[in-house]
């Protein structure tokens, strides 16, 4: 598998661990943002005191996507739970918390202030108006249950060539029974309920449709209309009027109507499978809805610490694979965006670096900023994190991360960055911009504005060989830079302090390295 950047760990899966990030801003600073957490009651193996309790806006080290019982530890040791993640991260002591088995406390438990889990859209919206957060409520309890802290990345699509993050009831169409289109408005009636549409049938007026598979010039994207447009009656759940363009068009009994996406069922065409059009009116009204919900529903506990909303792919920005350089199916990509309203450029793109590429980030760029504006006005009590995702990595894209960063400043978000990784001291120390965001660069210009996030861009490496490297270098790195938040992988957290850790990175060849004085010193100045 060639090594991409920032690809976020599968939602809900502890262990399997592909890569990404996240954080986000209380709006107003005047507040804390979390509460507590239990580390500042304990002393370290070797003697140096934890940090002090948590004040002001939310920072602090976390452990990603942690394990919730042994039925995810694939690729990890067995017991991966019960033997090792609960002895060493969650036990405080002798008997505590009540339930877990501990006979002492962990030795890791000092040092980390709480768990970052991942939650997909399909996993807590079962159908339109409907939410559903138990299965990220239950999830927190052992963290809860130790005085930890824990928080969401909310993916509204997932990594590789299927897509199974978005919600099926928005991403299903429905067979048509019947359509056509008479002096430009279409008039179509279905077999089942459109219930795909978010807010319902009472709410659609102005939300578009897609047609496709009529054979005819009916296969597009359209706007619905009701009673005040000119031949359009007031949608009802089978039967709807929607503006059309050109001839009339005889009636069809065939082909399909649902929620504008794109890509391809195989990922031949921008790599993600089948998405959403996150650009267009409907997807922003059913992800707003998504983030009100969850905003509210954890507005009120003090465990939780942030929440970060992916507006592209899993919890990052860029709102597609597969248009970068060295992909193979990038004209095909670009067309099909460009076609979808993306930009007007016609493909190829520009590069990142020349002055048309404006003409290509321009909608995205707004996109995102307009769902930095809608978060803004939820006045969340919970700090809300962005990253800045480029729309291609390569050729390096650094006006839309830099055009993000911006914007989340202006609104009170925080931001952060899902790639941390060995080339970025030498890169900062050369001149160069880090890779995958500028993030180096905007956190040098926003520092102390909004909390800033990093995460390692896959489970480090204690010999320093992998493109991620050894937290040797990079935790010292990303603190002074002014990372507040620091979201490390599994092994990395295990390999520090279980001895009897043998993953990915083993027990033996972390402490050889020097990551428990790393890591200690990380949480002295972040916890």
């Amino acid at each position: 598998m060639r090594l991409r950047y920032g690809r976020e760990a599968d939602s809900g899966h502890g262990f399997q661990i592909p890569w990404g990030v996240f954080i986000v801003p209380c709006l107003i600073f005047l507040m804390a943002c979390g509460g507590g957490s239990g580390a500042g009651a304990h002393i370290s193996p070797g003697g140096t005191p934890p940090p002090p309790p948590l004040t002001g806006p939310t920072h602090g080290m976390f452990i990603l996507d942690p394990p919730v019982n042994d039925n995810n530890c694939t690729g990890q040791p067995t017991s991966c739970y019960s033997q090792h993640l609960v002895p060493t991260m969650i036990c405080t002591g002798a008997g505590t918390p009540a339930g877990y088995n501990c006979a002492r406390a962990g030795a890791g438990e000092p040092y980390v202030k709480g768990a970052v889990f991942h939650a997909s859209w399909n996993s807590i919206n079962p159908s339109d108006g409907t939410f559903d957060f138990a299965s990220a409520d239950r999830r927190m309890q052992p963290w809860i249950d130790s005085g930890k802290l824990v928080s969401f990345v909310f993916e509204p699509t997932s990594f590789g060539t299927t897509n199974s993050s978005s919600a099926a009831w928005y991403m299903t169409p429905v067979s048509i029974v019947a359509a056509s289109q008479t002096a430009g408005i279409i008039t179509l009636q279905t077999s089942a309920d459109m219930s795909f549409l978010p807010g319902g049938i009472n709410a659609a007026a102005g939300l578009e449709i897609q047609i496709a598979s009529t054979g005819t010039a009916l296969d597009g994207i359209w706007t619905l209309c009701d009673h005040t447009t000119v031949g359009c009656l007031d949608p009802t759940i089978q039967k709807i009027n929607a503006i059309g363009s050109g001839n009339d068009i005889a009636l069809v009994a065939k082909g399909t109507v649902g929620n504008p996406v794109y890509g391809s069922v195989d990922g031949s065409t921008c790599t993600s499978g089948i998405i959403p059009i996150q650009w267009r009116p409907n997807f922003q009204r059913a992800w707003q809805t998504v983030i009100q919900q969850a905003v509210a529903h954890f507005a009120s506990n003090s465990n939780v610490a942030y929440l970060r909303f992916g507006m592209g792919i899993g919890g990052q920005t860029n709102p597609t694979d597969g248009i970068s350089a060295q992909d193979s199916n990038k004209v095909a990509c670009e067309t099909q965006m460009s076609k979808f309203g993306f930009t007007s450029v016609a493909p190829p793109w520009p590069d990142p670096g020349s002055s048309q590429w404006s003409l290509v980030s321009a909608t995205w760029t707004s996109y995102l900023k307009t769902m930095l504006q809608y978060e803004r006005s939820l006045n969340s009590p919970k700090l809300i994190i962005i990253t800045t995702s480029p729309i291609v990595f390569s050729p390096v894209d650094l006006t839309t991360p830099d055009a993000t960063a911006a914007n989340a400043v202006a609104n009170g978000i925080g931001f952060g960055n899902q790639g941390l990784q060995k080339s970025d001291p030498l890169n900062l120390a050369a001149g160069v911009r880090c890779y995958g965001g500028d993030w180096c660069g905007n956190f040098e210009k926003y520092r102390g504005q909004v909390p800033l996030e990093l995460q390692t861009l896959f489970y480090s490496d204690p010999t320093d060989a992998s493109q991620t490297g050894s937290l040797v270098n990079l935790l010292p790195f990303a603190t002074t830079q002014g990372a507040q938040i620091l979201e490390l992988y599994v092994d990395d957290w295990m390999c520090t302090y279980d001895s009897s850790w043998n993953g990915n990175n083993t027990y033996s060849a972390c402490n050889a390295a020097g990551y428990p004085g790393v890591v200690s010193a990380a949480a002295i100045k972040v916890n």
